[in-house]
């Protein structure tokens, strides 16, 4: 009997540590581990955007060199000024939504702002994909049009 009940016992703590494990794994339930939580965004943005399409297979060195100097003047162009508004425009717009007194008025307008914001980001983007399509070959150029997830098509 008292083998019985230490068995029953074990195989109940065995099947909890294993559901345990599982639940742990599952994505949503997992906080990644960062230095600081200063730069958790940025080190969470280079972890989520590691493919750049400087890494696409089968790049030439003057290929990588022109795609690099590509990204740079899309930086210079405003897109990291252009993220930051945008997330201080989310910011504000959270503000706003939860005052005791709600100006509709303001949100909306703050809506209308995030939306001009986020057009320009996509048209730098656009002009940045086009400009890095015209530096690739055709079989590269189909590569790259089948990326899922590069830095062109994340929408924060």
């Amino acid at each position: 009997m008292k083998t019985i009940c230490i068995s029953i016992v074990l195989f109940f703590a065995t099947a909890i540590t294993a559901v345990a494990q599982e639940l742990l794994n599952q994505p949503e339930n997992r906080r990644p581990v960062l230095v600081d939580d200063v730069n958790a965004e940025r080190i969470l943005n280079i972890r989520n955007n590691a493919r750049q399409p400087n890494t696409l297979e089968g790049l030439s060195d003057e290929q990588r060199e022109q795609i690099k100097k590509l990204q740079e003047e899309m930086q210079k162009k405003g897109l990291n000024q252009l993220n930051n508004q945008l997330r201080e425009k989310r910011v504000h717009l959270k503000a706003l939504e939860t005052q005791d007194v709600v100006n509709m008025k303001a949100i909306n307008k703050n809506i209308d702002e995030q939306a001009k914001l986020i057009a320009k980001q996509m048209k730098l983007k656009a002009e940045y994909k086009q400009k890095i399509r015209a530096v690739l070959n055709n079989e590269q150029r189909t590569r790259f049009d089948a990326w899922k997830g590069t830095v062109l098509e994340e929408h924060k």
